[in-house]
């Protein structure tokens, strides 16, 4: 099978190199490389333009800026190989990670998605180390290796995901009108029309995000909002809607909606606390600011 690896990166200077070194670490070497630079403002191409030599297959594009559905699905557009393999900018394979994704498409029909990792340790920030636990915790239901994805189980991303381009095509790509979620649309459609969906457990990529308390309650806002965009194209997906929160949980969490908290997370003045009591305030401030009442100023 020949693979086309695709990569959607918008201002991506910074960590597109850390993924092109993994590419090129890769034990499986065939395989051509797709960057599409989505409008990017830094010097995203510069950093690109120097890795062409060290790939045999290397091409990039330039386009306006039109977001992650529309840029991976051009991407594809592509694609000489029959399996499309997508890793998201800021991810970090582990040196079988495409080979992984070939093996399972030669045994396997299917989408595939692997396993998103963040490193936790003392040097970082508090928050990151908190990120990190939440997706271990996240993910421990799963077991390792393959996993069979339900409606009810449903884990997908699009960070390193791979599918034959045929199967891309026939189920319409990326849902153009979503810049986000569109990956879990992606898969829940797929499992409508009876293509099977995995979720590989040990096929590992390190995912480098720098976040903190604050750009990630902005990132888990735009994900709610994204599902509310998804429930009003989708009405007969009632999941998609908010969380019903009761009356007494709402006055509790509104306590914790307050901006004042977000600075004592991202200057560690919480760090006094004891780790799962500090770490179970950080879910309090997230889930209230990220979903209960996304209208509050930040």
């Amino acid at each position: 099978m020949k693979a086309s690896i695709i990569i959607a990166t918008f201002n991506g200077e910074k960590k597109i190199s850390c993924l092109l070194n993994a590419l090129i670490n890769q034990t499986c070497k065939e395989f051509e490389v797709i960057v599409v630079i989505d409008g990017s403002s830094d010097k995203t191409h510069d950093v690109v333009e120097a890795f062409r030599p060290r790939f045999q297959n290397f091409r990039y594009v330039h386009q306006t800026n039109q977001g992650r559905s529309i840029t991976r699905n051009n991407g594809a557009k592509l694609a000489r190989g029959n399996v499309v393999i997508f890793y998201d900018d800021d991810m970090e394979p582990f040196p079988d990670s495409i080979q992984r994704h070939i093996d399972f498409h030669q045994n396997h029909f299917g989408l595939l998605c692997g396993r998103p990792i963040e490193v936790e340790n003392s040097s970082q920030v508090d928050i990151q180390n908190y990120r990190a636990g939440l997706g271990k915790k996240w993910l421990s239901k799963y077991s390792s290796g393959l996993n069979q994805m339900r409606f009810d189980n449903l884990f997908f991303t699009a960070s390193s995901f791979s599918i034959l381009k045929d199967t891309f095509e026939t189920l319409g790509g990326f849902d153009n009108r979503l810049t986000d979620a569109e990956d879990y649309d992606l898969a829940y459609r797929a499992l409508e029309k009876n293509t099977p969906v995995y979720f590989d457990k040990d096929n590992l990529s390190l995912h480098r995000e720098e976040i903190t308390c604050l750009s990630y309650i902005k990132r888990i806002r735009q994900y709610s909002m994204a599902h509310l965009k998804l429930a009003s194209l989708h009405p007969d997906r009632s999941f998609l809607r908010p969380p019903d929160v009761s009356l007494p949980r709402k006055v509790f969490y509104f306590f914790f909606s307050f901006s004042f908290w977000i600075p004592l997370a991202d200057q560690e003045r919480l760090t006094f606390l004891p780790k799962a009591w500090r770490f179970k305030l950080y879910d309090w401030i997230i889930f209230s600011l990220g979903t209960v009442f996304i209208e509050r100023k930040l």
